[in-house]
């Protein structure tokens, strides 16, 4: 597991454990063809697309029912 520290736009960082899985999956998502491309943007832009994916999705479960 690699610890990173991202960079937020409002001045914080975040610490994310890596694991060679995620790094995968975030090199997929952005059609990268190395691990090694992915960069802390990625990361970022990664987590953050999948949290606002899943409170969407979440928040339109709860206003069908």
């Amino acid at each position: 597991m690699k610890e990173i520290i991202v960079k937020l736009p409002n001045g914080n960082e975040l610490e994310v454990s890596a694991t060679p899985e995620f790094l995968e999956v975030v090199k997929n998502h952005f059609d990268l063809s190395s691990v090694d491309q992915v960069d802390n943007d990625h990361i970022r832009l990664f987590i953050y697309g999948s949290t606002k994916s899943a409170f969407e999705k979440s928040e339109n479960e709860n206003s069908v029912n």
